[in-house]
């Protein structure tokens, strides 16, 4: 694949796929070597001196909650969950907007008009604001996984973005096929079905995964804001924890360590010990920037399609090569008579 002889996509893609071969890794292996985080630590005299929460430090690089867990693995488990629900989001967003878009540019321009204004309205109202609304709808599942609420979940994250994806796609077909090319092969008795599958989807193909890029981006960013408003995805596990103190307090979180949830759960940690919520964000942050990384480089292998990297020798009537751009020596004059 050319994309990958760009340094950008492929920069781009060792950090997402580093990410996940690490989640997996950690899942599977890592989880039953790495040593747990000690649940008290006693000085040289004996005495107790700290419990979870523990600060960021070498052992652990974005510190210990107060389950006493480390957060940087459990960033790590979540990646996976995580990017791989950006990618499902953006996979259904992107089928979904691809057959909308081309049923609006072969059979609804006649009503482009309206279509751009109910989208053009569509666009002042925050994804988040929707999102929230229909997952209002959603109950979440305690004690379980709640597989059937996550894939509701998932057709409402991308059912949020898909009457702009359409109208974007619908568009770019709609002016593609002003092409003369696709005019003569409508003159000459092509139909629909034909000029989609021989022209508008390889026209199409490249643009799309760029969308696919692009949208992923969209959905983590999604993420993020589910998180900062303590909304989760799939199903949450609920335990009773004491501190000894007081009596014992409904404690939350997530099954599957996905990043949105570390976020949702551990909120208020933001005025207490912020290290326990800047792990997960800092994993966004490096997501989101690998797959712009490589949108960008796909962005560039479309632009640099069709052009030569090397230009080829011109000869001169002399039979010399000849310079770029032409000398004088390069011409032979002569006098006819």
């Amino acid at each position: 694949m050319r994309a990958f002889r760009n340094v950008y996509f492929t920069t781009g893609f060792m950090i997402a796929a580093g990410l996940l071969l690490a989640s997996f890794l950690y899942s599977y292996w890592l989880k039953d070597i790495i040593p747990q985080p000690p649940e008290r630590i006693y000085n040289e005299a004996g005495r107790l001196v700290d419990v979870p929460p523990y600060p960021p430090s070498w052992v652990h690089p974005f510190g210990v909650d107060r389950q006493g867990e480390d957060v940087f693995w459990k960033v790590i488990d979540g990646a996976k969950y995580t990017i791989f629900t950006a990618l499902a989001v953006s996979l259904l967003r992107l089928a979904f907007g691809t057959v909308g878009g081309i049923m609006y540019a072969f059979y609804l321009q006649k009503f482009r008009f309206i279509a751009e204004s109910i989208v053009r309205a569509f666009r002042f109202v925050p994804a988040i604001f929707l999102t929230m609304l229909f997952f209002a709808f959603i109950p979440l599942e305690e004690q379980g996984a709640g597989m059937g609420v996550l894939i509701k979940q998932l057709l409402v994250l991308a059912a949020v973005a898909l009457p702009p994806l359409m109208l974007v796609i619908g568009n770019d077909i709609a002016v593609f096929l002003q092409n003369e090319f696709v005019v003569s092969s409508r003159l000459m008795g092509a139909d629909n079905v034909w000029l989609i599958r021989k022209h508008v989807l390889p026209y199409m193909r490249p643009r799309l995964f760029l969308l696919f890029t692009q949208q992923t981006v969209q959905s983590l960013l999604l993420l993020v804001h589910l998180g900062a408003f303590q909304i989760l995805l799939g199903g949450v596990k609920v335990i009773y924890d004491s501190d000894g103190l007081g009596p014992p307090e409904k404690v939350a979180f997530s099954l599957s360590n996905e990043w949105s949830g570390l976020i949702g759960l551990s909120y208020r940690e933001m005025m207490l010990d912020q290290w326990i919520v800047v792990g997960p964000c800092v994993a966004f942050i490096v997501a989101i920037f690998a797959f712009k990384l490589m949108g960008k480089g796909l962005e560039q292998v479309i632009a640099g399609k069709g052009k030569r990297k090397q230009r080829k020798k011109q000869w001169s009537s002399s039979g010399k090569p000849a310079s770029f751009p032409p000398q004088q020596s390069d011409f032979e004059f002569v006098l006819y008579k």
